[in-house]
């Protein structure tokens, strides 16, 4: 079972600022100027964001479950059998966006507040930012079952 949450509109946005600056580079000739290569690199280093923030990928198999962000760049694949406990949460912080280290896991999200939270045995979780509405909780849940 495969679950897929994309902001194209991000990637769109970014298009469309990347052919705005390359299109004047162009007009006033500053593509070869040395000057023009920070101005390159920070448009590379956002391309990767972009890539890598405008979608969130989860997929459910017989015995693993996968999350990764963007082009598969941060990937985390985690045995079922690890796998103690899922249920929805609401995290209402701002910061709950993109890939996060916690102090007892990790969270994967695009935006939102409702969380599948994935505890895994020992104690560490996983945070998917899907939303309730994806079904992903209840999908792991009957996976979880015998």
């Amino acid at each position: 079972m495969i679950f897929v949450q994309s902001r194209t509109v991000i990637v769109w946005v970014y298009a469309g600022l990347l052919a705005v600056v390359l299109t004047g580079m162009i007009f006033t000739d500053t593509t070869s100027s040395p000057d023009a290569l920070p101005i390159f690199g920070i448009l590379g280093v956002m391309g990767v964001l972009v890539a890598t923030l405008s979608r969130l990928s989860v997929t459910l198999s017989d015995d693993t479950l996968s999350v990764w962000l963007g082009p598969g760049l941060f990937r985390q694949a985690i045995p079922l059998s690890d796998i103690a406990g899922v249920s929805v949460v609401n995290i209402s912080s701002p910061f709950a966006v993109g890939l996060r280290l916690l102090p007892d896991g990790w969270l994967y999200s695009l935006g939102g507040q409702e969380f599948t939270e994935v505890r895994l045995i020992g104690g560490r979780r996983l945070l998917v930012g899907l939303g309730a509405a994806s079904g992903l909780s209840e999908a792991v849940r009957r996976s979880l079952r015998p």
